[in-house]
């Protein structure tokens, strides 16, 4: 499970948010969201950072594997 999912189950669906919430909030189509999720793809490094601070996380917690400020 990705690190992205993790925080979702905690964070935001647990505050009865959805992916299609996330979705507009970062200005893209639910299913790229779906697709970062599911760890089909992975979002660039400047995306990474807003996800997370739309989250309001630290983007280390989601990809903790990369070298980034958020």
């Amino acid at each position: 499970m990705t690190g992205l999912k993790l925080i979702l189950i905690e964070r935001w669906y647990s505050k009865e948010r959805s992916d299609s919430d996330l979705a507009r909030l970062l200005e893209v189509d639910k299913s790229i969201v779906s697709r970062w999720i599911n760890g089909v793809s992975e979002p660039s490094l400047p995306r990474k950072i807003q996800i997370a601070r739309v989250l309001g996380v630290d983007s280390r917690l989601l990809w903790p594997d990369e070298a980034h400020d958020g």
